[in-house]
């Protein structure tokens, strides 16, 4: 058995690989709480999900979590987990004026992408933040652009201003809000629609005009029906691409 673990700013994804790299299933847990690891272990221990774990990947950009994670990977399986940037790097060029600045999930999206697509790609990423990125032809990664998800804009809105309520953003067929939720729901939604529409084709003509797009992250699969650009959803592009990244570092088959 194989964990790759992939440590976000909203979330903790855990995906399980059997020994032939096949993906069998996730589990998430809020890193708000990532006490509940220890329940999550247990759970699964129980149901003899997981009979052995002889590898387990980390990718972060929660410094301070992924060592907690980290030293509950010892305790618990008695290895030391390797991870992305430490231990193991991506095998990916990265031609923007500081690659040592790049965060770790996006390189990782972004070869994961290429291996798949053998093309220039454009990779979103739907998630607390909005990343769209750019891979061209060569599979070198060549940069792109962050901007707020849904929900950091939600929240934005409510705490700013003082008689807006906190949405969940939703699309509607209709345009024209008729409250004050629907009008916020279609500000937020169709405006960042919008937005990423507008990057991804940007990002396509600087890349040639042919580029393959690729969607993941917590919210693609609500805004990808709305995105006639994207080719494919990948909801697990980021654990298969730390499982992949470590295969071809050279430290697996």
């Amino acid at each position: 058995m194989i964990i790759c673990v992939d440590i976000g700013n909203t979330n903790i994804d855990f995906g399980f690989f059997d020994d032939e790299d096949r993906f069998l299933f996730r589990e998430r847990i809020p890193t708000a709480r990532v006490e509940e690891i220890l329940s999550l272990w247990k759970r699964l221990r129980e149901s003899k999900v997981v009979s052995s774990v002889e590898l387990v990947l980390l990718a972060s950009v929660r410094p301070a979590i992924d060592e907690e994670l980290a030293s509950f990977v010892k305790k618990a399986f008695r290895i030391s987990p390797k991870r992305a940037g430490r231990e193991f790097g991506i095998p990916i060029c990265s031609r923007v004026e500081r690659p040592e600045k790049v965060g770790v999930d996006r390189l990782i999206n972004a070869w994961e992408a290429h291996r798949r697509t053998k093309a220039a790609t454009v990779v979103a990423s739907f998630g607390t933040a909005i990343v769209i990125d750019a891979v061209d032809s060569r599979g070198e990664f060549v940069g792109g652009t962050i901007g707020p998800g849904l929900r950091i804009q939600a929240a934005a809105l409510h705490e700013k201003c003082a008689q807006l309520p906190l949405v969940d953003p939703v699309p509607y067929v209709d345009p024209i809000g008729r409250n004050t939720e629907h009008a916020m729901s279609v500000g937020l939604f169709h405006g960042t629609v919008g937005a990423a529409q507008h990057i991804i084709r940007q990002l396509g003509e600087a890349l040639g005009g042919r580029a393959h797009v690729l969607a993941t992250g917590g919210d693609a699969s609500r805004l990808a029906p709305f995105l006639p650009a994207i080719h494919e959803v990948v909801p697990n592009l980021t654990l298969e691409g730390l499982l992949h990244a470590w295969r071809a570092g050279g430290s697996g088959r």
